[in-house]
């Protein structure tokens, strides 16, 4: 969700349309090396109410002034889309859409296997471990970690010129030792997200994702949908699964259509998501020499990756 953010101008602006580009590009970059990146483009936002649609027609307006295309369309236009297969039968209460041609949903797991081969053909090492230490030395990194090979377990350490922090709520564990105003300055929180891949009934199909007060319908091929959210407040790890969050998910809190309440369960997962606290999403920081974080996405980890890459990138070039 780049053209579609509410914004025209700040970091988060600037950072999802960094992201839109770099996506396009890497696409073309990866698929030029022989790797498969898919990329579904189209997203429907819904309005549920008139005012939702007012603010969607207003930004219509401004991105036609920056020679970006999105288009509105009401509910007797949708409607129409409905009765011509193009849309499924929409939510209760929809009063109008916008629809943005070039954003959209990528494959995250068929990114990141192609992404990090790539980066092997480039010298890319990974190495399988918990982390446990940072600490400086003599002007470079050392990196502490427990490992585990042939279910025999070892520590290792190296050193390293330059670090890039990007565990999420572990990050500021990681930073307590090294300097208290530091991590207390970065709090990250909670938040449990969820999703669920359903199978459709056999008569449902559409092209383009749709969000609905903030629930995202992601069609996929073979006749399932993956349908997920950030619902939940600020929450432990031990509170997740709870399922009622996921009924309601799938319900659309008493809106969703009947295909969808009869939409058949395949897989569902829930997971915690780091938020940043008193200061906006992504926390992006030259923290100490040769020491950056890039973490607390919250619910924009995948579109934000590129943008905090080029950001970590220019970092140590400079």
């Amino acid at each position: 969700m780049a053209n579609v953010f509410q914004r025209s101008s700040g970091r988060n602006w600037r950072l999802r349309q960094q992201s839109l580009a770099l996506f396009g590009q890497w696409q073309q970059e990866l698929e030029a090396a022989g790797f498969e990146v898919a990329i579904q483009r189209g997203l429907w936002m819904l309005a549920n109410s008139s005012n939702q649609f007012e603010k969607q027609q207003a930004l219509a307006e401004k991105r036609k002034k920056e020679n970006i295309k999105l288009e509105t369309f009401d509910p007797i236009q949708l409607n129409n889309f409905v009765n011509s297969g193009r849309l499924p039968e929409l939510p209760k209460g929809v009063c109008g859409a916008l629809w943005s041609e070039f954003d959209g949903q990528l494959e995250p797991q068929q990114w990141m296997q192609a992404l990090l081969r790539n980066g092997q053909n480039y010298g890319l090492e990974i190495i399988n471990g918990v982390v446990n230490q940072l600490k400086q030395d003599c002007g470079s990194w050392q990196v502490s970690w427990l490992g585990n090979s042939n279910d025999q377990k070892y520590s290792e350490n190296r050193k390293f010129d330059v670090i890039l922090l990007c565990s999420g709520l572990a990050s500021t564990e990681l930073l307590k030792p090294l300097a208290e105003d530091i991590s207390t300055a970065i709090t990250l929180q909670p938040v449990i997200g969820q999703a669920l891949e359903l199978k459709l009934p056999a008569d449902i199909n559409w092209q383009g994702n749709i969000n609905w007060d903030g629930i995202n319908l992601v069609p996929r091929a073979g006749g399932r949908l993956w349908l997920g959210a950030t619902l939940e407040p600020a929450q432990t790890a031990s509170e997740m699964g709870a399922t009622g969050a996921l009924q309601a998910m799938q319900h659309l809190s008493g809106a969703a259509p009947e295909w969808l309440k009869r939409a058949q369960i395949l897989r569902k997962w829930q997971g915690v998501r780091a938020q940043p606290l008193e200061r906006t999403a992504p926390v992006l920081e030259l923290l100490l020499p040769g020491l950056m974080i890039l973490a607390g996405h919250y619910r924009n980890g995948i579109l934000l990756g590129p943008a905090s890459a080029a950001w970590a990138a220019a970092n140590i070039l400079n």
